[in-house]
């Protein structure tokens, strides 16, 4: 399993970054920022190297542009810039494949397109800026969530030094596996003793008509690591804990979504993916959540639509 969190952590997703044309001084658009940046890792960590790189390209003065109040769209749906990029990836372009196709190299859409804007929007809604400051905020602040999940108590994450705190932070920046698995390790607590599993299952949503409205549904829901033998058909197991069945990835999305995976062992209408990988409905959620969590300890699964 230490294999499998190894190669998660060395993930990359090939990216081409263009500056929006409506901010380039050049007719033809700048040329394109081309890296391979880490699946785990966060697109405002990019901004100050895409700031320097399209200086002479805008068309503002660059010297009035915060570098942090750049943000990205793809398809011109604005992306949530708190998201972990290979999650970005997996709902906007993954969920959005066949994935019933049984095809075993099928066509990416690689590298991920992006555009990269500095100019506000007037028709969206101000975001805060993705300063270094607000985003080390958002992310401890979603393993403290993860982490009171897990635990039943916030006793784990507050029980860390400053200097470990910040540590869990600089690794991900850095892609610094064995120092994040020393520090994410601490929280986890040990097997039989977690609580529940911190799942979200992201629904990727288009209206037909209005592409830039385009919605993320989120569920999450609490789920405990085990099910009861006798009554799993009924709400009350995926909180039940306890002795009985290892939970699986199967019996929560029956319970959480009854409606698109009315079987336990089947993905007959959505298939999961997690870390762009299918995932299989007999996979045990406790094992997922120890070795296949992102960085802030959430399992965030993403479903594609069987065609």
């Amino acid at each position: 399993m230490q294999t499998l969190q190894q190669t998660v952590w060395q993930a990359r997703i090939p990216l081409e970054i263009r500056l929006a044309a409506s901010e380039s001084r050049t007719f033809d658009g700048a040329d394109p920022y081309l890296i391979a940046f880490p699946r785990l890792s966060y697109l405002p960590l990019l901004l100050p190297r895409l700031h320097a790189f399209f200086y002479d390209s805008l068309i503002a003065d660059p010297e009035s542009i915060s570098p942090y109040a750049g943000h990205f769209t793809y398809d011109n749906v604005p992306l949530k810039w708190h998201l972990p990029l290979g999650l970005l990836y997996d709902i906007y372009v993954l969920s959005t494949q066949d994935a019933g196709q049984d095809d075993d190299s099928p066509s990416l859409s690689l590298p991920f397109k992006l555009t990269l804007h500095f100019a506000p929007d007037p028709d969206r809604p101000t975001l805060m800026d993705a300063t270094p400051v607000v985003l080390h905020d958002s992310f401890i602040n979603s393993v403290k969530e993860a982490d009171f999940l897990r635990s039943g108590t916030a006793k784990p994450i507050m029980s860390l030094s400053a200097h470990e705190s910040k540590a869990l932070w600089t690794s991900t920046q850095d892609s610094d596996v064995a120092t994040f698995s020393k520090i994410h390790g601490s929280l986890v607590p040990s097997p039989g003793q977690m609580r529940n599993i911190p799942l979200r299952i992201y629904l990727p949503s288009t209206p037909d008509q209005d592409p830039d409205k385009a919605q993320i549904k989120v569920l999450q829901s609490q789920i405990a690591t085990t099910v009861t033998a006798v009554g799993q058909s009924s709400p009350a197991a995926l909180r039940g804990g306890g002795s009985g069945q290892p939970q699986t990835l199967g019996t929560a999305l029956h319970q959480l979504i009854p409606s698109l995976f009315p079987s336990r062992r089947t993905p007959i209408l959505a298939t999961p993916l997690l870390h762009g990988a299918p995932l299989p409905m007999n996979a045990h959620l406790e094992e997922l959540v120890r070795w296949g969590c992102y960085a802030d300890g959430w399992l965030s699964v993403v479903l594609a639509m069987r065609g």
